[in-house]
């Protein structure tokens, strides 16, 4: 396996309070709010200081904007998405007359045979971007509706599918979840970070795979892993890096710690 063959994981560097390195408008990630609960404050304002561009997906502009009810109204502005996109149907009139008021674009696209990701995934493709890699942040849930969900982890690989320089991140309740390609993928930083718990998953979703690990507590050489078969759940992580060589994609998950807890 060459260099040129592996993708390296650096899943913490999103939680810093500090910048990225090298951080810039021109390399910083693209921040995708879905319309599903934001669990977590410190978790979304990091996810936004590390951005450039975020645009709300239909309701996910409900969501950014109750967040700030209460105690937390006078921040509100000081977190105004560039744009607000989909069909629309979900966007409350108060939430779009806020925002519209402050100068956030707000576009409809009637099509019923695309959802609001797939809607707002196609208007971040068209904002330019230097970097040899684009890299987007979801805000979302697994939680909820098993079909969105699933639909949700579909549409992940489908993106990405068509756009091979694409990465897209899922910050979940509870997780942080991404896709694997078939080559050496390195995950880095999940134990030096302490912003992630040992818990850790690698899933076959996306098809039958053969994978091989270290860096976990249950390493497998060789495995045909595959729904309805055997799959790598509940296990954990024991070294720094972790190597996942895969022959097809596969979901790594892995679980979040309390920020509180991450110092």
């Amino acid at each position: 396996m060459t260099v040129a063959e592996t993708r390296s994981f650096y899943p913490g560097r999103f939680l810093d309070e500090g910048d990225l390195p090298g951080d810039s408008d021109h390399i910083r990630p693209d921040l995708l709010i879905l319309n599903q609960p934001i669990a977590s404050f410190d978790v979304f304002t990091r996810l936004w200081r590390h951005t450039r561009y975020r645009i709300c997906a239909d309701g996910g502009a409900n969501r950014l904007y109750d967040m700030f009810n209460g105690e937390l109204e006078a921040l509100r502005t000081e977190f105004l998405p560039d744009s607000i996109h989909g069909d629309l149907d979900s966007l409350r009139n108060d939430v779009r007359d806020y925002y519209a008021s402050l100068g956030v674009h707000v576009s409809k696209d009637p099509d019923q045979m695309s959802t609001d990701f797939g809607k707002a995934m196609q208007t971040i493709s068209s904002t330019p971007v230097a970097a040899p890699q684009r890299e987007v942040l979801i805000l979302g849930t697994l939680a909820g509706r098993v079909d969105q969900g699933l639909g949700l982890l579909h549409e992940m690989i489908r993106e990405e599918t068509r756009d091979p320089s694409l990465r897209l991140w899922l910050f979940s309740e509870s997780s942080v979840s991404f896709i694997l390609r078939d080559t050496h993928n390195i995950i880095s930083g999940t134990l030096s970070s302490r912003y992630f718990t040992s818990n850790v998953g690698i899933l076959p979703i996306y098809g039958p795979a053969v994978i091989r690990t270290s860096g976990l507590e249950w390493d497998v050489k060789e495995w045909a892993t595959q729904m309805g078969h055997q799959v790598s759940t509940s296990n954990h992580v024991v070294e720094e890096e972790v190597r996942v060589q895969t022959d097809m994609p596969v979901l790594f998950t892995i679980e979040r710690a309390a920020l509180g807890t991450a110092s």
